[in-house]
């Protein structure tokens, strides 16, 4: 159940990870193990608690590895940039596809709750539809009916079963009968070329580069990825600069990281830092926690 103000356990193998903390909750990451959806999907996520006093605020900001996240028996509230997830019995699955491409988003747990996380690849839920996927998603954060009965089915085998490495193989099968052919070469080449140069590629360079006019661009952006591509370009340097960051902690600086993730200089990086975080990246950074182990990071507020 969802009620919004937008308008429009185990380690069973070397890819699982789970963390216990103090919170109460259960967190667990894990690869795909099908070759072929690992090319799609990055890693699935499963968290959990069954605390009914749990309660926990944590903020995650924009990236190119877009999200389905699935919540059982929970109600979810959308007020502008903040969730509000809560225990609702009568609510039973309610699948939400985020796309965050500039600014920070806040999610408040209260009470018990039980969620899977679906993390794709650029392009990578393009994958498993034949539509475009602006023709049935036109809020940033928003209901994802597109899967259906079908996937609903999975997903309560998913919650039901105990074994990580089950839940994965659930998940890995759905995605392996879903595939669907995606052959929008001026789009892969196009965000191919943005990532490999961390988002330092201008539109008129790119354009050239894969020889397409750039309303040809705009058009495949906005169809495909729900954004410009001047959007999707600062929000690559943007996560490119958070990612460095947390995995080079002890031996980089925020002038190394701002020419890493090509800005022009440590000045661009922080404004454009700021105007999604509301932080300058010295204060912020060392407050992000990893959780998992793949690139999960989020602020707990």
């Amino acid at each position: 159940m969802i009620k919004s103000e937008y308008q429009n356990s185990d380690l069973i193998f070397p890819s699982i990870l789970k963390i216990t903390n103090q919170h109460n909750d259960v967190f667990i990451t894990s690869k795909p193990q099908s070759e072929n959806i690992n090319r799609y999907i990055a890693y699935y996520y499963f968290h959990y608690s069954t605390d009914d006093d749990y309660k926990k605020s944590f903020i995650f900001y924009p990236n190119y590895k877009h999200a389905i996240t699935v919540y059982k028996n929970s109600e979810i509230e959308i007020i502008n940039d903040h969730s509000i997830v809560k225990p609702c019995i009568a609510s039973d699955l309610t699948t939400l596809y985020s796309i965050n491409k500039n600014k920070s988003f806040k999610v408040t747990i209260e009470g018990k709750f039980n969620k899977i996380g679906i993390v794709f690849n650029p392009l990578g839920i393009n994958h498993f539809f034949t539509d475009y996927l602006s023709t049935f998603l036109k809020t940033e954060i928003g209901i994802f009916p597109h899967f259906g009965k079908k996937f609903n089915l999975t997903l309560e085998r998913v919650f039901h079963e105990n074994q990580t490495e089950n839940k994965v193989k659930l998940l890995d099968q759905f995605f392996e009968e879903s595939l669907q052919t995606f052959n929008e070469t001026v789009i892969k080449k196009a965000i191919g070329e943005i990532i490999i140069s961390n988002g330092g590629i201008k539109v008129d360079e790119l354009s050239k580069k894969i020889n397409v006019n750039r309303k040809t661009l705009l058009r495949q952006f906005q169809k495909h990825v729900l954004m410009s591509v001047e959007e999707y370009r600062k929000m690559v340097m943007f996560r490119q600069a958070f990612n460095y960051f947390q995995e080079n902690k002890n031996q980089s600086n925020l002038t190394e990281i701002a020419l890493f993730s090509m800005y022009y200089d440590q000045a661009h990086f922080i404004k454009h830092f700021k105007a999604i975080t509301n932080e300058t990246p010295s204060t912020l950074l060392n407050k992000i926690s990893k959780i998992g182990n793949e690139d999960t990071y989020w602020y707990f507020d």
